[in-house]
């Protein structure tokens, strides 16, 4: 029997045909051959193939859904279903998670597999891959298609009762086994980057590439990589050598994270930039939301640049940035997840305006600066911008000069460092800097002794050298000095005598 699936153009659909080329390569009873446009397979035993495919379902990809975790009250183990699977489960049975989906029970699966593979051409349109069929294995639902509710096209067909109603009916029957096959086995897929909150939500992330064939190359490279574990709410390794997992605070954070871990000299040509995001609510109703990201080649170099240096945005930066709140006396961990995660964001979209703005003090909230913080911010700055405005170290050390001295005239009235983070033109700037001058003259001797007032016209200096090839470089200019203030205004507020630099 010979068997071709071309590609969708869908992120579940083609990790569905992936996944599946995976399993089939194992199986001897079938030679399998993916494309950039297709997989091409040919059942040699069809006996043996229906039982060789039961095997590795039960056996291998079953355990990729599942959790061993041990009952609080009796301390044995348990199998629990990971949450951000849309499958069923019915009543355990000694502690073993029974799925709904006959697939993916023992008992059934051989009888489920031979029905998959036995059914014929006939008068029914899948409404995904437009295949005939002549009778369907399971109906179009969630556990197989994630949006199968969310996209009405999907769902149903639009016609005219009367000839002057329009009405939507519903044809969940018309959906292939093939479909059903690759959708409900995906789930399995150890190469899926997951991250559950629990109560709240979960982010399942779908690869997408124009070709099957680098799909699978891409995924392949991710599965040998040591990079996944087997966790209820992540799958992200903290080290390749530990079972410990990252509890990551969002979506892009998570995706930033698995970027740093995958990214290194030998990752070259496997790798993906646009993904597709599947948001998965908990509870009854399952409204799944699908957001698209493509994070830019120039912006996977910078992470693989500065990795180079020893330094991991999300593991190094992101991760050890905390709030300090004045009020609480202590970190507020709820606004630190956010900032940690927007962070993360403004990273990937390569928008260093809200990166920026994250690390200004808010409400007597102040980033926690550590010296290792400082040297690794540093250097990201450098690789992200400073190297792309040929502004040199030596140059970034005269921006942080003159980022100390607004920091100081600052201490006790705040309004000026906002101020400075609202330009929007370069006579703003020139003038917020002309402010700052002014004050210098009326600082306490203990700061003057801690800043370097020529700094200033050397910044003034700097920016007219570099404007005349650059014209916007100003707002660079003008978001170093932001950070820069808001990095020693934080230092000072946290130590007791403010006389750090």
């Amino acid at each position: 029997m010979f068997i071709e699936i071309e590609i969708y153009k869908d992120p579940w659909m083609d990790n569905g045909i992936e996944n599946f080329y995976g399993i089939l390569k194992d199986i001897n009873s079938c030679e399998a051959k993916i494309t950039d446009t297709s997989l091409k397979f040919e059942i040699t035993n069809t006996e043996k193939f229906v039982k060789e495919l039961a095997k590795k379902i039960i056996n291998e990809k079953r355990q990729s859904l599942i959790f061993e975790e041990k009952d609080k009250k009796t301390s044995v183990a348990k199998e629990v279903k990971k949450d951000h699977l849309l499958l069923q489960e019915e009543k355990k049975i000694g502690g073993k998670v029974a799925f709904k989906e006959d697939i993916y029970k023992s008992e059934y699966t051989q009888e489920i597999i031979s029905n998959i593979f036995s059914i014929g051409d006939g008068e029914n349109i899948c409404v995904l891959c437009e295949r005939r069929f002549d009778k369907a294995v399971k109906e179009l639902q969630q556990a197989s298609y994630p949006l199968a509710t969310k996209i009405r096209s999907l769902s149903g067909v639009r016609s005219y009762k009367d000839g002057f109603t329009l009405s939507l009916k519903e044809y969940y029957g018309n959906y292939c086994s093939i479909c059903y096959l690759l959708g409900i086995l995906l789930w399995s897929d150890e190469a899926l980057i997951y991250r559950t909150f629990p109560g709240e939500k979960s982010f399942l992330f779908l690869p997408i590439f124009e070709s099957l064939e680098e799909l699978h190359a891409f995924k392949n490279y991710c599965r040998l990589s040591g990079i996944f574990g087997n966790g209820r709410y992540s799958n992200i390794r903290v080290g390749k050598e530990s079972e410990d997992l990252e509890m990551t605070p969002g979506k892009f954070s998570t995706l930033l994270c698995f970027y740093e871990k995958l990214v290194d000299d030998s990752s070259d040509g496997f790798i993906a930039y646009n993904w597709s995001i599947m948001q998965i609510p908990f509870g009854p109703v399952k409204n799944i939301k699908m957001d698209s990201l493509n994070i830019t080649k120039g912006m996977v170099g910078i992470i693989k640049k500065i990795k180079s240096y020893s330094v991991r945005i999300y593991s190094d930066i992101c991760k050890k940035i905390y709030f300090f709140s004045e009020s609480k006396k202590g970190i507020d961990w709820d606004l630190t997840k956010e900032l940690q995660e927007k962070l993360a964001e403004s990273f990937l979209k390569d928008n260093f305006r809200t990166f920026t703005k994250c690390l200004l003090p808010k409400g007597g909230h102040y980033i926690v600066f550590s010296s290792e913080l400082i040297k690794n911010l540093d250097k990201l700055i450098f690789v992200w911008r400073c190297e792309r405005m040929g502004i040199s170290k030596e140059n970034l050390d005269t921006i942080k000069s003159v980022g100390n001295i607004i920091a100081r005239v600052s201490k006790n009235n705040m309004s000026l460092l906002y101020k400075l983070d609202k330009v929007r033109r370069e006579d703003e700037l020139w003038s917020v800097l002309r402010e700052v001058a002014r004050k210098i003259p009326g600082m306490e001797e203990k700061d003057l002794k801690m800043i370097k007032p020529s700094a200033l016209d050397d910044l003034i200096q700097l920016v007219k050298d570099i404007i005349v090839t650059n014209k916007d470089i100003w707002k660079e200019v003008r978001d170093l000095l932001v950070i820069y203030s808001s990095m020693f205004l934080s230092i000072n507020k946290m130590s007791k005598g403010g006389n750090e630099k």
